[in-house]
């Protein structure tokens, strides 16, 4: 279980970079969309850092 939301964790965070690289060239590195965009990715790599930290406390 925690393997596969490792893996959807990983597969969305590529997404998110891609799509907040496709903004930032588009719109520009400052427009609040990029902003967003960023933000979100960040939520999702801590997500990542928490579940790979318990990991390795468990382990």
């Amino acid at each position: 279980m925690i393997l596969k939301n490792v893996i959807d964790l990983r597969k969305n965070i590529k997404e998110h970079r891609q799509n907040m690289y496709e903004l930032a060239n588009y719109k520009g590195a400052a427009h609040p969309d990029v902003i967003k965009a960023s933000q979100q990715l960040d939520k999702e790599i801590v997500r990542l850092q928490k579940i790979i930290q318990e990991i390795r406390f468990f382990s």
